[in-house]
């Protein structure tokens, strides 16, 4: 049975993007209020880049809230996201005492004050409209979750970085994970995108993050949304560039969960 999650307020984020002006107030004014939340534990080398890469975003700051949700870090982490928050109002560093991701994703999504909620990975970096462009499509298409193209960047130079890049990104790797090979120019009807951008009566509909689930909670979630007649849509557009990792000699995926 299909929910009754999907609505559209006609509001293309883009339009204030080529600097069109909606007749007799600001574009800004009906944009969609927008919840980042970003889940992290001991990430000092990743977060600043991060959250450098959502402040180049277009999006109108006011419209906007980034929520990171800090595990406890027993390094830079929280300091350097402290700094952020110090100088940008609409960044908030949140406590995760669990310290695992479904756990932050629910503290960030009880948190959140945005109509529109989206999770975007510590260890990837986002274009100037990345942001926009997920409201757009959530706003054009019938979809309850909306996501983009995950291309994966190796973080080192070296063959192994470069051999798992390769592998993750060729059907012979990852079978057929359309987010992952870009193999459609338009969008497409998926069973799952990285990360989310959905409206919040999604959580409210389906519920929270299964917090047992410490690896796999995202599949689960998606499959909740699907069951309960949810739409998933892959945008090809929409794209983000994510750090593969190679750590203590051995060669493993820091995969998001979207």
């Amino acid at each position: 049975m299909r929910t009754q999650m999907c609505s559209h307020s006609g509001t293309d984020p883009s339009r204030f993007l080529a600097g069109a002006s909606i007749e007799g107030e600001s574009p800004m004014s009906d944009l969609p209020f927008v919840s980042i939340i970003i889940p992290c534990r001991n990430e000092q080398d990743f977060i600043g880049d991060c959250l450098d890469s959502i402040l180049a975003n277009e999006y109108p700051k006011t419209r906007l809230e980034v929520l990171v949700v800090d595990g406890m870090s027993e390094d830079r982490t929280r300091s350097i996201a402290e700094n952020y928050a110090q100088r940008n109002d609409f960044i908030r560093c949140i406590d995760n005492p669990k310290k695992i991701t479904p756990a932050a994703l629910n503290r960030g999504i009880d948190a959140a004050r945005g109509d529109i909620l989206m999770r975007m990975d510590v260890h990837a970096w986002y274009s100037p409209q990345y942001i926009a462009k997920c409201v757009n499509a959530l706003d054009r298409y019938p979809a309850d979750d909306v996501g983009g193209i995950w291309k994966i960047i190796p973080r080192t130079d070296k063959f192994a970085g470069q051999a798992i890049v390769r592998t993750l990104s060729h059907p012979f790797g990852i079978g057929n994970a359309h987010y992952r090979l870009a193999s459609s120019s338009e969008p497409l009807w998926v069973d799952t995108v990285p990360f989310f951008c959905c409206r919040k009566e999604v959580f409210r509909t389906v519920g929270f993050f299964n917090e047992k689930l410490v690896r796999t909670q995202d599949m689960e979630h998606k499959r909740r949304l699907k069951k309960a007649g949810g739409k998933i849509l892959l945008v090809p557009e929409i794209a983000n560039h994510y750090y593969g990792r190679c750590e203590s000699g051995v060669i493993k995926l820091a995969r998001p969960l979207p």
